[in-house]
């Protein structure tokens, strides 16, 4: 019963839209912010989810490689 409780929380943390989450990186917080200042902070934002895609990339491929590598040796 705990475990499918925190499965759910992970579920609702994940699919939660982002006001519940916080503020994202390149959202005005006030009114002195510039369009720059929004542009560094858009820039930022994206690279760090490039990453976070090419690291779950590696991740995805690693275990499907590992996966094979079992499969083949089992036999």
């Amino acid at each position: 019963m705990r475990s499918a409780l925190l499965v759910f929380l992970l579920c609702f943390t994940m699919w939660s839209p982002p006001a519940l989450q916080g503020m994202a990186d390149n959202a005005p917080r006030g009114t002195g912010s510039t369009f720059e200042e929004r542009q560094a902070a858009e820039k930022t934002s994206r690279s760090r989810y490039r990453n976070l895609e090419v690291v779950s990339l590696v991740l995805i491929l690693a275990v499907g490689g590992g996966a094979i590598l079992w499969a083949v040796r089992r036999k």
